[in-house]
């Protein structure tokens, strides 16, 4: 077999692929902008993936809007994955910094014990979560939803992994100059280490955007409900909401992480590569 019939038969392979994951995306954004009646008799036909443009309306996002407050329950998820990023980067990548490059006691004991609770579903912890946050009297408060979560094993491994292979040397050089810890990681480590920290960001950024399992147990105030549980509202609605509806509030809440993953694809991969996730 050739070089040009291999390469072929990849580039099939991959494109067979690519619409796997890329059909239901689009049966999804196009049955949003229909009515249930046309969905159902679309089904099972190429028409559920080719629009017919006399079919197509904006009527289940209209009734979507006027029934819920879907935008605001975006932009407070906006909000929390946005304030988990920012600080969550910045006390994980110190942590992991400090692994990587620090001796200290016990280290070796601590890294153990990280990796050990990698392994822990969040499930087995929320129960003891939820009864400390309560004592803390603050249950239905965004202290008491991001708090828990703006330190995460997983990330703090990942970052320790990327440092790993940052040069001793160049630290310290910049020790020489007269840095110091915090210095040298701010001014030097973290300007070279975009892509780990876009591709942490992002992992951080889809954990919190899809969350439901905190959100539900650690609020009940509607003005701060996260969109995953409104969506859990939304779809529990069986007198209002109907197949188009759903749809029209998925592709919603799919468009931001769809954007994002445009605008980074590039680091996401860089910083995969580089720190070893699979």
């Amino acid at each position: 077999m050739n070089t040009k019939l291999k390469r072929l038969l990849f580039y099939l392979l991959i494109t067979l692929l690519s619409l796997l994951f890329i059909l239901p995306l689009c049966w999804m954004i196009l049955s949003s902008f229909k009515i249930d009646e046309t969905i159902y008799k679309d089904l099972g036909t190429v028409y559920a993936f080719i629009p017919r443009f006399k079919d197509l309306t904006i009527r289940s996002y209209q009734e979507l809007l006027n029934l819920y407050h879907i935008f605001k329950n975006m932009f407070n998820s906006l909000i929390y994955a946005s304030i988990t990023v920012v600080i969550g980067l910045i006390i994980n990548s110190l942590a992991g910094y400090a692994l990587a490059k620090f001796k200290f006691p016990f280290k070796n004991l601590i890294l153990i014990f990280i990796i050990a609770l990698m392994i822990v579903p969040i499930e087995a912890t929320i129960l003891p979560l939820y009864l400390v946050v309560n004592q803390l009297k603050l249950i239905n408060t965004i202290y008491g939803l991001l708090l828990p979560f703006l330190t995460n094993v997983m990330n703090i491994f990942l970052f320790r992994q990327y440092f790993l292979a940052f040069p001793n040397e160049l630290a310290e050089a910049a020790k020489i100059d007269g840095l110091g810890h915090f210095g040298l990681f701010f001014k030097i480590v973290f300007p070279v280490s975009r892509p780990i920290y876009v591709t942490i960001g992002i992992i951080t950024f889809l954990a919190s955007w899809n969350d439901f399992l905190w959100p539900v147990m650690a609020l009940s105030n509607s003005d701060l409900m996260p969109i995953q549980v409104a969506l859990n509202a939304i779809f529990s609605d069986r007198y209002n909401i109907f197949t188009s509806h759903i749809m029209a509030a998925l592709t919603l809440v799919t468009i931001p992480i769809i954007i994002i993953y445009i605008l980074f694809q590039k680091h996401i991969i860089e910083g995969a590569a580089r720190s070893g996730i699979k």
